[in-house]
């Protein structure tokens, strides 16, 4: 895997060998949590730029994509209502690299897919072969900044 960005809280993603014509994007947060983003780099940062993805996949509910569905809804709320004008910034970037805007909806079937297949070839591991947790989180709810 090569290293292709870092994120600020210690997170970093890899670009993993081809596979089917494809370089595959990998996820390890600092925080022992890793799989596959996407199936390559242009899907990864469509993603990236259009989804809060990394909560909507601590509130999958373990996995379940209509569980994803409604934590993304209320994720992207939560996102216009504190960061005003972030939707037009994100639709910026896309352009500037040569990306189509991609519904919040399919960027979540999509993530779903990818996360899904992080077993068996996927698999985040540290220095000492320790395997990271899967990238599905357990918590459904991420309305009023609770995980009950």
């Amino acid at each position: 895997m090569e290293t292709i960005a870092g994120e600020f809280a210690g997170g970093a993603y890899f670009l993993c060998a081809e596979r089917n014509g494809r370089r595959p994007v990998v996820f390890a947060s600092s925080e022992g949590e890793g799989g596959l983003l996407a199936d390559d780099l242009a899907e990864a940062l469509q993603i990236v730029i259009g989804l809060e993805w990394r909560d909507c996949l601590t509130f999958s509910g373990g996995g379940d994509v209509e569980v994803m569905q409604v934590s993304a809804r209320h994720l992207q709320r939560s996102r216009e209502k504190n960061n005003p004008g972030i939707d037009d910034e994100a639709d910026q970037v896309a352009a500037a690299l040569s990306l189509s805007v991609v519904p919040v909806a399919d960027l979540v079937v999509r993530l779903h897919a990818a996360a899904s297949k992080t077993e068996p070839d996927y698999v985040v591991a540290d220095g000492d072969g320790l395997e990271f947790d899967p990238p599905f989180g357990e918590y459904v709810e991420p309305r009023h900044g609770g995980r009950r």
